[in-house]
This record gives C-alpha cells, sequence and structure tokens, in this order.
C-alpha cells in the first residue's frame, strides 16, 4: 500500500496546495516571504479556473496516496508528471522574461516531479502476481475518460482560443485573455493530462480508486458549482461543466465500478 512512504509525502503536499486553493485562492496574488506573487489580477474568470484547479489537484493528491505503486502501474502517470512540471518551470521561466523569479508554480511542479519520479522510478511495491481475473485497463471506462481528458488538455496547450470562443451549444468559458489567465490554462492542462494518464495507467480495482474517486466527485461538484454560481444561479452551457463531466465518470469508474477485483493480500510483503 501507499500509506508511509513517499506518496503520502507528496499526497499531504499536494492536499495543502488544494486547501490553499480552496480556502485561500487570494494568497496566488500576494508575496509571501520569499516567494513571489503569481498572478496579480483578479478577475471572474481567474477565480473560476482556480476552483477547477484546486479540485484537479486534489484528485491527483488521493491517487497518489490511495493507488499501491509499483513497477508498471506508474509509468505513464510519471510521465505525465515529467511533461508537465517540465513544462510549468519553463513556461514560468519564459514568462518572467528568462529570468528565474521564485513563484508557487515553482514549488508545485517540485513537488509534482519528485511525485512522478517516486511512482515512475522508485515505487514501493512489487508487480503483483497474474491474476487471470485482473484485466487490462486499455479499451474500458478508464481509457475512454483517459482519452477525453488528454484531448480537452492538448486542446489547453495548442488551442487556448477556444475556451475564449462559443463552440455550438457552448458559451466561451472565459471572457478576457490575460497573461495571469494563459498561465493558468497551461497549469489546468499539465493537471488533466497527469490524471488522463493515472486513469489510463492505473488497473483499478475496488479499494485502490476510493480516494481518487471520491476527490474526483469534490472536483467535480465544485467546479459545476463555481459555473453555475458565476453564471447567477443559471446554467450556460461551457467547457468546464464539458471537463468537470469527463472527471465526475473517471471517478465514478473507479470508484463504484473498477473493471479488476481486489488483489490478494501477500503477507510476506510490507510497503
Amino acid at each position: 500500500m501507499a500509506h508511509g512512504n513517499a506518496s503520502d509525502v507528496i499526497f499531504m503536499a499536494l492536499l495543502a496546495v488544494a486547501v490553499q486553493w480552496f480556502a485561500f485562492p487570494d494568497k496566488l496574488f500576494e508575496d509571501l516571504g520569499p516567494l513571489k506573487a503569481q498572478f496579480t489580477t483578479k478577475s471572474a474568470d481567474m477565480d473560476i479556473s482556480i476552483k477547477f484547479g484546486a479540485g484537479l489537484i486534489l484528485m491527483i493528491a488521493c491517487t497518489f496516496s490511495g493507488v499501491s505503486w509499483n513497477p508498471i502501474n506508474g509509468k505513464m502517470a510519471g510521465f505525465a508528471g515529467f511533461v508537465a512540471s517540465g513544462y510549468i518551470v519553463y513556461s514560468s521561466f519564459k514568462r518572467d522574461s528568462d529570468v528565474f523569479v521564485l513563484r508557487p508554480f515553482y514549488i508545485y511542479a517540485a513537488v509534482l516531479f519528485l511525485g512522478s519520479l517516486h511512482i515512475f522510478a522508485f515505487p514501493s511495491n512489487p508487480i503483483p502476481p497474474k491474476n487471470p481475473d485482473v484485466k487490462n485497463n486499455h479499451g474500458n471506462a478508464s481509457d475512454a475518460v483517459a482519452l477525453g481528458l488528454i484531448a480537452a488538455s492538448l486542446a489547453c496547450f495548442f488551442y487556448p482560443d477556444l475556451l475564449f470562443e462559443d463552440l455550438g451549444p457552448l458559451k466561451a468559458q472565459f471572457s478576457k485573455k490575460s497573461a495571469d489567465l494563459s498561465a493558468m490554462i497551461q497549469f489546468l492542462a499539465s493537471l488533466m493530462l497527469i490524471i488522463a494518464l493515472m486513469l489510463s495507467g492505473v488497473k483499478w480495482n475496488p479499494i485502490n480508486g476510493k480516494m481518487a474517486g471520491f476527490a474526483g466527485f469534490i472536483a467535480t461538484g465544485f467546479t459545476a458549482s463555481s459555473n453555475f454560481m458565476a453564471d447567477g444561479h443559471a446554467f450556460v452551457p461551457r467547457l468546464f461543466y464539458v471537463y468537470a463531466s469527463l472527471i465526475f465518470f473517471g471517478a465514478l469508474h473507479i470508484f463504484a465500478f473498477p473493471s479488476n477485483p481486489s488483489l490478494p493480500k501477500v503477507s510476506s510483503k510490507k510497503d
């Protein structure tokens, strides 16, 4: 299991970040000792994106803690974490005109990198024995949701303007472009990529999906409610509802309808 090892340390660090984003989002706009403010200008768009990001961070945190990482199931998520943390650092450096200015995104990237390194190269558990009842993840609901989140992530990376446009029945998610919002969109894209490859790479069973699934429900509800309230307590179809739906179906699958049975306990192995 994951508890007590490096995965749990990463869980605690990311949980602290999620709590800050949920409860104290204003801190992202303030200097905190040596840390310079991550953002400069508050807006309704930034508020919604920060709340969405808080839910994603919480889901990643709970996945780190709830999954028993082994030399196989952490490869895809670890790779996504390397890509995400590298991109966050690179884009942050470029936004400060190729000057290193210590900001929260660097701290978050470091936590994601260390967590990714642990599950990719130094997992705490051996490969479980083969069991004919344990299925390959690919092709089931986890992979379907993962593909949707990968598409959403790539769209945010390469076509962020889509979030500012009406798309058929979907109204524009954001109203006005800014440097802060651009940075936030890229950060959200990185988080969605990590969640996508976590969903695809882990063989979910009735135990290891409970924490991540519950966190996914929180992320979904918080995202939907924040959009609903931002629109004057009216439902206006926007892309974040689509992203929240993907998170919800992924969370529902791993929480209540996983594809694999629980692994048999191996008494000779300890985490």
